[in-house]
């Protein structure tokens, strides 16, 4: 029943269209002389079809007598003077958004401008709004004068197994090849070095005063400091093997030889035998032996070794681990 409806009606809109169409054709081929007074008394075919269309957004506004800026210059349509209400309560809702701060308290706004001066002739709609953003990228009075108090403490790294990995045999994944010549023989070590260990380098030397300690000889681990520290930026001082006390067959590490202040010193070495002479200001770490590159034992000590920067002494904290 209502599919034979909507057949009826689509027929009868062809033959509308059709009616209309034909009406229009005769009319202009018809326009002669003695049809005229008959044509006269026919609707126009223009009288047919609606206006053009245009858009709302391009009408102009009609033009009221009385008021006296209907014909300003400048002056908004309809549409216009909504889209302007609108940018106006974005911008407002913006600002007013913007002077939260983050613990959702109202942050204070600069003063306003004194009258006559360079600002106050100024639009209402722009306005210096304090922001949360700006406020970032001021630094805090309480930062600063806190990290100027600051003294930096010294961190103490070993190299073999902690920072690096040498071997005399070597592959293409090697970072660096030395040549050590001791008692006129000469040796080849392959240089691997261990993951992170130069964003590590990086952000320890901003919080601390960096040190190498190393159990191993001056002409080889001089030229590994300088493969990770080719611009001499981040590592303050080096100790070798001479500065070393022996120990049953090997190294320990005495902090003394740092500095006499050892509440301002730590150890990061993978050996606990380095630092058994000072056993409350070390930190042990994994050795780095089997080259494995998704190693982060340097990236996991980050976050303990920025606390002990604020302690008044290390090894209230680092003898909690001997406990």
């Amino acid at each position: 029943m209502a599919a034979n409806h909507g057949r009826r009606r689509s027929r009868f809109s062809v033959v509308y269209f059709c009616a209309i169409y034909l009406y229009t054709l005769l009319f202009d081929l018809l326009s002669v002389p003695f049809l005229e007074p008959l044509l006269q008394h026919l609707p126009q075919p223009q009288a047919l079809v609606d206006e053009p269309y245009q858009p709302i957004s391009e009408r102009a506004p009609a033009p009221d007598s009385d008021s006296p800026h209907a014909l300003r210059a400048g002056a908004h349509t309809p549409v216009q003077q909504v889209r302007h209400r609108r940018r106006r309560r974005r911008a407002s809702s913006a600002a007013s958004s913007s002077t939260e701060s983050s613990h959702g308290r109202p942050l204070p706004l600069p003063p306003a401008p004194a009258p006559g001066s360079a600002h106050a002739d100024e639009s209402d709609d722009v306005r210096h709004v304090y922001s949360p953003a700006s406020a970032a990228s001021t630094p805090s009075r309480g930062a600063g004068s806190m990290s100027r108090g600051l003294k930096k403490k010294t961190l103490v790294l070993d190299l073999d197994e902690t920072l690096i990995h040498s071997s005399p045999q070597g592959s293409y994944r090697a970072h660096h090849r030395i040549e050590v010549v001791i008692d006129k023989v000469a040796c080849l070590y392959y240089v691997y070095k261990r993951p992170h260990v130069d964003y590590f380098l990086r952000k320890v030397s901003e919080w601390y005063t960096v040190v190498v300690f190393t159990a191993s000889l001056a002409e080889y681990a001089d030229p590994v400091i300088d493969l990770l520290d080719a611009q001499d930026k981040y590592i303050s001082a080096r100790l070798f093997r001479e500065s070393c006390v022996p120990y049953d067959s090997s190294y320990a590490k005495n902090l003394a030889a740092v500095s006499p202040d050892l509440s301002q010193v730590v150890l990061v070495d993978n050996s606990p035998l380095s630092y058994f002479i000072n056993p409350t200001n070390g930190i042990p770490i994994q050795p780095w032996v089997n080259g494995d590159p998704k190693d982060e034992a340097l990236l996991d000590l980050l976050p303990l070794l920025d606390a002990l920067r604020f302690t008044d002494d290390v090894r209230s904290v680092l003898s909690l681990r001997l406990v």
